[in-house]
């Protein structure tokens, strides 16, 4: 009898395909990604996906789609987004990767100029990533300016010692200086068009969380340790925007807080060792004790953030072994919980409404359509954008940044907004929920 090659060389690239195509057409949208740190020295750095609804998480996701890239890399720091794209800094690697952030498919790798990288931010086309720099200088803390069409560091701004988070505010940088090595009491303020810090602002001992609500910032501090010399109480400290000037000081005795979080609502969540925390901006010296990790028997709260009234809380545990993920409503009530990567440190959530959408030639327009929070305009120019109520009233205007337009303060409904980029301008429909 005739053999049938060619039905078994289909049969072959049918499964071959099977194979291949579920790592390669995977979608990571409408769920919760997990930055899991690893080990530092190890190599183990990955990140995880929770779907919504999902019943178990997709870990070491970068892995699995990008199979001939090999390991993430040594001790993911943090993870941003700015368009179509998600930014992951690898500390000890030195290396930013850059993936699609719904596919994760692997786009490139920022290996150049970067010493100790710690967070990233955005505006107008451009990255600025803290780094710490060489670990035996306590002056070498700078900020690598990063031109996002080739992925290349272009420029540094130094900047004082122990440099963490990075925030874009309108028209500047905020940079957190926790003190890496040492300990910090300060932020930069970054003129993002000179690439010059134009002024500091004292706050308290090792920032490490920054918040805006308004007009207003707010900077949650450590503290210094019990092994600080001499050991210092957490503070929140208020900042007016309109002339960075601290306008309150609230002192937390005891407590070493971290992991700022803000709701909707007008409260705000931190950690403390094992303990989560809540209070008012109203009444910020009364704080309740909401939650606490203790029953798992971990050492402490790695990390916390806040995504659609659900608290997510990273146990690292033995830090060796994977860690666990912990959701938490706003009032405490446990959620459920969910084993990850080794080390999870952060949570961010993922919106395939918050990629760009593709234009009709450089048609403007905003997203996401209804919007919660912020929104976002389709250019990378310096545009100008005003917020026009239905009766023609102005609400909001301001310098068009790449991490957006905030409109937590604008009630529900209908606005109007124009946007003018020096070569167009237009006017769009904006339903804010």
């Amino acid at each position: 009898m005739k053999k049938n090659y060619f039905s078994k060389k289909i049969c072959f690239l049918v499964l071959y395909l099977t194979a291949i195509v579920p790592a390669f057409a995977q979608s990571f949208t409408d769920g919760i990604f997990v930055l899991n740190e690893g080990g530092a020295g190890s190599g183990n750095a990955s990140v995880s996906f929770l779907a919504n609804n999902a019943e178990q998480p997709v870990n070491n996701i970068y892995a699995t789609v990008n199979p001939t890239q090999g390991a993430l890399g040594d001790t993911a720091q943090s993870l941003s987004f700015n368009g179509n794209y998600a930014y992951i800094v690898l500390n000890i690697s030195n290396t930013v990767k850059v993936v699609n952030r719904t596919t994760f498919e692997y786009v490139a790798t920022i290996s150049t100029g970067l010493v100790n990288p710690r967070y990233m931010a955005f505006y107008d086309g451009k990255g600025y990533v803290t780094n710490w720099g060489n670990g035996g200088s306590a002056a070498d803390g700078y900020i690598a300016v990063i031109d996002l069409q080739t992925n290349t560091v272009e420029s540094t701004i130094t900047v004082a010692p122990g440099v963490e988070r990075i925030l874009t505010v309108n028209d500047k940088l905020y940079a957190a200086h926790q003190g890496g090595f040492g300990y910090g009491t300060t932020l930069s303020v970054i003129d993002p068009v000179s690439n010059t810090v134009s002024s500091t602002v004292t706050v308290g001992d090792v920032p490490n969380k920054m918040i805006v609500d308004g007009d207003f910032m707010y900077v949650l501090c450590g503290g210094r340790p019990s092994w600080g010399a001499p050991e210092t109480d957490g503070s929140l400290v208020k900042i007016n925007l309109a002339d960075n000037t601290v306008v309150a000081t609230t002192n937390y005795e005891g407590l070493h807080p971290a992991n700022l979080e803000i709701d909707t609502t007008g409260n705000f969540y931190f950690t403390s060792a094992a303990d989560i925390y809540k209070a008012a901006f109203t009444t910020p010296e009364t704080i309740t004790e909401i939650a606490s990790l203790e029953p798992q028997g971990a050492y402490g709260v790695y990390g916390m953030n806040l995504i659609d009234d659900t608290l997510y809380v990273a146990d690292a545990g033995n830090y060796v072994s994977p860690g666990t993920a912990y959701l938490f409503s706003t009032t405490g009530t446990p959620q459920g919980n969910y084993t990850v990567g080794v080390i999870p440190n952060s949570f961010y959530k993922a919106d395939s409404s918050l990629s760009i959408p593709v234009q009709q030639g450089n048609q403007l327009a905003v997203y996401p359509n209804p919007a919660s929070g912020q929104f976002f305009v389709t250019t990378d120019a310096a545009a100008e954008v005003a917020v026009y109520d239905l009766t023609g009233k102005e609400v909001l205007k301001a310098k068009y940044a790449a991490t957006g337009v905030n409109i937590a303060n604008l009630s529900q409904g209908m606005y109007m907004v124009k946007i003018s980029d020096g070569k167009q301008t237009t006017m769009k429909k904006l339903i804010v929920k």
